[in-house]
């Protein structure tokens, strides 16, 4: 916003005469702030991200609404959005030196289209125009009032030359800025932290240090300096002769879908809530940016690369990740204000600034990391001697960037059962997909033995080791499907027997049992409880309480073998 406002007399526009020497003066006032920088020996630094602070007590706090109760143009508010998305990743967890100045435009930068900065609303010469990083004042405003608050010394300010109903100028609480020459810039006696954060509808700033116990922090003006001003709105004040008129804007917001694990339960949300402005990535919208030929060479290159290097197949998928929510952060526009994200992504793109200040769902296909890796560790204390229960770990810092994105999010999307259960207020329940159930005149006779399929990849975390120990000392075939599997397994009386399919172990089984740890997609057991099998299964596989199954907890090798011999008597 700019405070070189020109007095407007009766009902006189702006002229484009004025607003070529305004555009002049503007640069002889950057040239002459440049010199001056250039000379002071104690000009502001960029200051980088540290965490030695990240623990002091909080000495100033400030929030205020993004959105203005009386928008008339939505997307101007999301340009101002973008605008302030990416000047937060520029001022969120920096750490300034006793004694150092701190001054916001060294800090965040120019505002260009270049940098990726959006029109938003500024105000200029008495009127809220567009213009390219438009909405910063917001920040500004924050800043300072978190400053004064936190008891920091204000080395330069600028007041908003206009008084707007409802701003903070009229408790005399802002501070304007206008590259580079109107600048906010504040120093201390001691170290302080600066934390900014937004969600859907807040922004939110914290100052963090250690006071001083002389120094206080300055009182501040309640009373308004002075009544507020009346402002013209480019978009709606109908002064169709100003050379600045833009009229309304008719593009308005809309919904991002990125449906890059396309379970058929978030297939069917897709089709029954995108709108007609919506755009969608993956089966039904645009192809994947790394669906692209070149894109799948590399990273099959990469894949194999990593797996030649020694890296676990979870590192390996992670650095893959890590590349797709690049491909999204570059897919989205500021009017993309409503996301639809897979969970794999959401780490990423929260710990990158991305989501800040908008609303969004996400399609959960996993436990989050946090709990799942307490779930695996349940698992190793109970087989300590099983690598594979050791392999799926994060870096602690993903695992917290994803457990924050899930708080800030809208909804959980979900059919599964235990990950509603965590989500509390968020779950968005979707129904299970129920598959074709299995044509009967397919099904194998009985044999001499009864069958219990394991319809999973026979691993510790998918129950094998229970089960065997649960079924050890009956005469019975265990069916198992192919794929990986734990070395050594000792069925005992049981006989171990593979089959060549899914489908083929679900046709000959008399009861299907899973005593998973870990599952987050049961297709098998939906088929068969589709087909009218016996189904034994742990709260870990997810299954809905109005469906036909008997529930056994994971590790609970008693309640196991009870569960599956009391399914066989009523075979």
């Amino acid at each position: 916003m700019n405070v070189a406002a020109i007095e407007m007399v009766g009902t006189a526009l702006p002229t484009r005469r004025q607003a070529i020497v305004f555009e002049f003066k503007a640069w002889g006032l950057r040239g002459r702030r440049l010199l001056r920088d250039a000379l002071d020996r104690e000009w502001p630094r960029r200051h980088a991200r540290a965490e030695v602070l990240i623990d002091a007590p909080v000495l100033a706090e400030f929030e205020s609404a993004l959105w203005p109760q009386d928008e008339t143009d939505p997307l101007l508010v999301a340009g101002k959005l973008q605008n302030l998305r990416l000047a937060l990743k520029r001022l969120h967890g920096i750490e300034v030196p006793a004694g150092a100045k701190f001054g916001f435009w060294k800090q965040v930068g120019r505002a260009t289209r270049r940098g990726g900065y959006a029109v938003g609303r500024e105000l200029r010469e008495g009127c809220l125009i567009p213009a390219v990083g438009g909405g910063l004042c917001q920040l500004s405003n924050a800043l300072y009032d978190g400053a004064v608050r936190a008891g920091l010394e204000v080395v330069e300010r600028h007041r908003h030359s206009r008084v707007l109903p409802g701003s903070l100028a009229e408790q005399d609480r802002d501070a304007t800025v206008f590259w580079n020459y109107l600048d906010l810039r504040l120093r201390a006696p001691h170290a302080w932290r600066l934390e900014i954060d937004m969600d859907a509808q807040r922004l939110r700033l914290r100052i963090r240090g250690h006071r001083p116990a002389a120094s206080d922090a300055w009182p501040l003006a309640v009373a308004p300096r002075r009544p507020p001003e009346a402002s013209n709105d480019c978009g709606s004040c109908g002064q169709h002769e100003c050379h600045r008129h833009t009229g309304p804007n008719l593009d308005g917001l809309r919904r991002l879908w990125w449906m890059e694990e396309a379970w058929p339960e978030f297939r069917e949300r897709l089709q029954s809530e995108r709108g007609d402005d919506d755009r969608v990535f993956g089966p039904g919208g645009r192809r994947f940016p790394a669906q692209a030929p070149l894109r799948r060479v590399s990273q099959s290159i990469a894949w194999r690369y990593g797996r030649w290097r020694g890296q676990a197949l979870p590192q390996v998928r992670l650095a893959q990740l890590r590349a797709h929510a690049r491909d999204l952060a570059r897919a989205l526009q500021p009017r993309d204000v409503d996301l639809v994200l897979p969970q794999s992504l959401l780490p990423f793109l929260w710990r990158d600034g991305e989501l800040a200040g908008r609303r969004y769902a996400v399609m959960m296909t996993a436990l989050p990391m946090r709990a799942l890796q307490a779930e695996l560790d349940g698992a190793v204390r109970r087989h300590p001697e099983q690598r594979s229960l050791r392999d799926f770990r994060a870096d602690p810092a993903l695992i917290e960037a994803e457990w924050d994105g899930l708080l800030a999010a809208q909804a959980w999307w979900s059919p599964h059962a235990q990950v509603l259960a965590l989500a509390g207020a968020r779950a968005c329940a979707l129904p299970w997909t129920m598959p074709a159930p299995l044509p009967s005149a397919e099904r194998v006779a009985a044999g001499a033995k009864p069958r219990v399929f394991f319809p999973a990849s026979p691993l510790a975390r998918k129950g094998i080791l229970e089960l065997l120990a649960a079924l050890r000392d009956q005469d019975l075939e265990i069916l198992l499907p192919p794929g990986d599997s734990e070395r050594g397994l000792d069925a005992g009386r049981a006989t171990l027997r593979r089959v060549a399919s899914y489908r083929q172990g679900l046709l000959e089984a008399d009861v299907v049992a899973l005593p998973a740890w870990i599952e987050h997609q049961p297709r098998a057991l939906l088929t068969a409880i589709a087909s009218g099998l016996p189904v034994v299964a742990t709260p870990a596989c997810g299954l809905g309480a109005a469906m036909a199954w008997r529930r056994v907890e994971a590790g609970d090798v008693d309640d196991l073998r009870a569960a599956v011999l009391a399914a066989l008597a009523n075979v």
